[in-house]
């Protein structure tokens, strides 16, 4: 699938469940790093850290 053909349709909620699990970012953040990353998981989650986005695992300590 090219880059011009991945939309915010292409996005599944387990998609945005497994960037969630790893980032805990919020849904839309989650979102939009997987439609630039064309729907790779795992470069959503480097683009969210890149950006600073995401927050340590254990929230409450």
């Amino acid at each position: 699938m090219s880059d011009e053909e991945f939309t915010i349709k292409n996005v599944t909620a387990e998609m945005i469940k497994l960037v969630r699990k790893e980032t805990r970012a919020g849904t839309i953040d989650c979102r939009t790093a997987l439609i630039e990353s064309c729907g790779d998981v795992d470069r959503a989650i480097e683009i969210l850290k890149e950006k600073g986005i995401c927050t340590p695992k254990k929230v409450w300590t």
